[in-house]
C-alpha cells in the first residue's frame, strides 16, 4: 500500500474478505481470494503502520475493523467447518476401505 489512507485499506480489506466469504464453495477460487487477502496484508503493512502511528483511528473506522473482525471470525468459522466435514467423510471412508478388504 502506498499513502493510501486507513479508510481505502479498510474497505478493501472488508470486500475482500465477504468475497471470500462468498465462494467459500469453490476451493479454487476461495483459495485465490485468500491469497488476495494476504497479498493485500503484506502491502499495506509498512505503510498503514506508519500512517496509525501518526494519525489515530477514528470512530467510523473502528467500526469498520469491528465488521472485519466479525467478518474473519464467520471466515474461520465456516472454513474449518468445511475442514472438519471433509476430515470426518475422509475417516468414514478410510474405515469403510478398511472393513471391506
Amino acid at each position: 500500500m502506498r499513502e493510501e489512507k486507513i479508510d481505502v485499506f479498510l474497505n478493501t480489506f472488508r470486500l475482500l474478505l465477504e468475497g471470500a466469504l462468498a465462494c467459500l464453495d469453490n476451493g479454487k477460487a476461495f483459495n485465490q481470494k485468500i491469497n488476495e487477502i494476504e497479498q493485500c496484508l503484506l502491502n499495506a503493512s509498512p505503510s498503514l503502520v506508519s500512517q496509525l502511528a501518526r494519525q489515530p483511528i477514528e470512530i467510523e473506522q473502528g467500526e469498520t475493523i469491528r465488521t472485519i473482525i466479525a467478518l474473519i471470525e464467520e471466515l474461520e468459522l465456516k472454513s474449518n467447518a468445511k475442514l472438519d466435514w471433509f476430515q470426518d467423510l475422509d475417516r468414514h471412508l478410510k474405515r469403510t476401505l478398511a472393513n471391506d478388504i
